[in-house]
């Protein structure tokens, strides 16, 4: 679940969906405010008869919106709307930050950036 927004540049988790499901076709790629939303994302889980998803935050920060949005018990959150159609979830509370893999792109690309001045 990435933050999204209603600017154009929202269609970028639309195409990193797709290059993930290259790899794997049961990744998907949502967003809170924009598309694809958690609709969409539970019925394409439906459509492949999915019955667990683990829920993670495409966030730096496993912060507010990870917490609240994405994995409390409530009415509004991810894990309660896919629950609610049937799908176990497993909410993963651990940003980006936390990879070290992303880490390392990161500072990689910080150091090529400093590297133009």
């Amino acid at each position: 679940m990435g933050h999204g927004t209603h600017h154009s540049s929202n269609a970028f988790y639309a195409a990193l969906m797709f290059q993930l499901q290259l790899k794997d076709p049961n990744i998907f790629v949502g967003t809170l405010k924009g598309y694809p939303e958690v609709d969409s994302i539970k019925e394409m889980l439906l459509k492949k008869k999915i019955k667990k998803a683990y829920l993670m935050p495409f966030m730096s920060m496993a912060g507010h919106h990870a917490k609240s949005d994405m994995a409390r018990d409530g009415d509004h959150s991810w894990k309660s709307i896919l629950e609610k159609s049937g799908i176990e979830c497993v909410p993963v509370l651990k940003g980006t930050a936390e990879y070290e893999s992303f880490v390392e792109i990161w500072t990689d690309h910080i150091g090529g950036s400093l590297n133009h001045f």
